[in-house]
């Protein structure tokens, strides 16, 4: 088996499993077009596209599923694979764009272009190096962590029109930026740093384009397996364990020692499992109630809420990016759910109102979302993201309420311009 931790096991030769422990067909899986989602142009959204072709949508998506339960009852085993998949080309154009990682108005859907699919990889190493956590820095062997990202970024699936790879990337670079917001107030290790990464990394892995309440109300075998308890995410983690422990070459953990691991694996996990919305308000509560008891977060004992909390604002705020971004994230959305919708009508369930395409208006979806979930959160977590950093990123969120309440307004009124489920006129 595949030993987690220590430096005694770096050069050893890697083993193989005689038996899987995967869920995902590598070797079956296919992306669709990378330009159904990866359009330089923010008009020409992937969500424009799916939503003229969802039943062909469905079809692929209904395969994907057959070969994801036919690998979980099979158990097969993927030694075989390689995950030596070249490093994306390095160009002036993506070096300049990378120069900019840093900043708030980074633009991850021409990264994904420019690296023609490769942006989380590329976003997860770029982080790993600028945070000095490769070896000779740290203990993380670049190969490994490059060998690890690969397969990551394999098992996103390409024909998702949200929960894909260029998703995860953009939750990765936030959640390092949000982290940095707080510096003066909170202090990350390299271990806490590090895991974060690899629980961003890692945080929709294999994500099935469903909800989990879609998963459970269908016997989908993930449900059946995690006992209908927070199936995506616990899929999601287990799935980046399993990829670890199918070769050593994948062991990003490798150079920890075994305490080490044992932490890194308990934030990541943490982390990955509170993505979940059922767990908002509890995440909420509990870093209010840490906050009451210690105001300072540089002087918590333990970084696990603190780590929680950064990703899962991470993976909400897009709609507080520059507008152009925002708007299309909320279309990509709004065509995932729209296709579930349309699968719920399909097996004669009750359609999710938020995915119900005979009435969904995406302004709508967008701005119940902004004003319920995405702005109590933002208030309760203004002491990790800093005053400066906060206002910031309320500025972008006003101007894309803005636009998302004068497309409500237009669709209420009839003006044939515009589209329910298309951001734009």
């Amino acid at each position: 088996m595949v030993r987690f931790w220590g430096r005694a096991n770096r050069n050893s030769a890697p083993r193989k499993r005689s038996v899987a422990c995967s869920f995902w067909p590598f070797d079956r899986h296919k992306k669709s077009n990378p330009d159904n989602y990866r359009a330089s142009d923010p008009s020409e959204t992937h969500s424009k596209r799916s939503l003229r072709s969802s039943s062909k949508s469905h079809s692929r998506k209904r395969q994907v599923d057959s070969d994801l339960i036919d690998s979980v009852v099979n158990d097969r085993d993927l030694s075989h694979l390689s995950f030596s998949r070249p490093a994306p080309q390095s160009t002036p154009a993506i070096r300049e764009l990378l120069a900019k990682i840093d900043d708030w108005e980074f633009n991850i859907f021409e990264l994904d272009k420019l690296t023609q699919g490769r942006a989380l990889y590329t976003v997860c190493m770029t982080l790993m190096e600028n945070e000095g956590l490769l070896e000779p820095d740290w203990v993380i062997s670049r190969q490994k962590a490059e060998r690890f990202f690969v397969a990551v970024e394999a098992t996103y699936r390409g024909d998702n029109s949200y929960h894909n790879s260029v998703h995860a990337a953009d939750v990765a670079q936030a959640a390092l930026i949000i982290l940095k917001a707080g510096q003066n107030s909170v202090a990350f290790s390299k271990l806490e740093v590090f895991s974060l990464i690899c629980a961003a990394a890692v945080h929709d892995l294999g994500h099935p384009g469903y909800t989990n309440d879609f998963l459970i109300n269908t016997a989908h075998p993930n449900a059946i397996v995690y006992n209908d308890r927070s199936v995506n995410e616990n899929f999601h983690v287990s799935s980046a364990f399993r990829i670890v422990s199918q070769s050593e070459e994948t062991n990003i953990f490798s150079g920890l020692s075994r305490a080490e691991y044992v932490q890194a694996r308990r934030l990541i996990v943490n982390a990955v499992l509170a993505t979940d919305m059922t767990q908002h308000m509890r995440l909420l509560d509990a870093f209010s109630e840490g906050r009451s008891e210690q105001p300072n977060l540089a002087a918590w004992g333990d970084s696990d809420v603190l780590m929680q909390l950064v990703l899962h604002t991470a993976d909400l705020c897009n709609p507080c990016r520059p507008l152009l971004f925002s708007i299309k994230w909320g279309e990509l959305i709004c065509c995932e759910f729209l296709e579930q919708g349309d699968e719920e009508a399909k097996l004669q369930l009750p359609v999710t109102p938020m995915c119900d395409r005979r009435s969904v208006i995406v302004s709508t979806n967008q701005l119940r979302f902004i004003q319920f979930l995405l702005k109590p959160t933002l208030q309760v977590c203004r002491p990790i993201l800093g005053a400066a950093f906060h206002d910031m990123i309320l500025q972008h969120l006003s101007q894309t309420e803005v636009h998302w309440n004068e497309h409500e307004r237009l669709v209420l009124s009839g003006d044939t311009r515009v589209k329910p489920h298309d951001g734009w006129w």
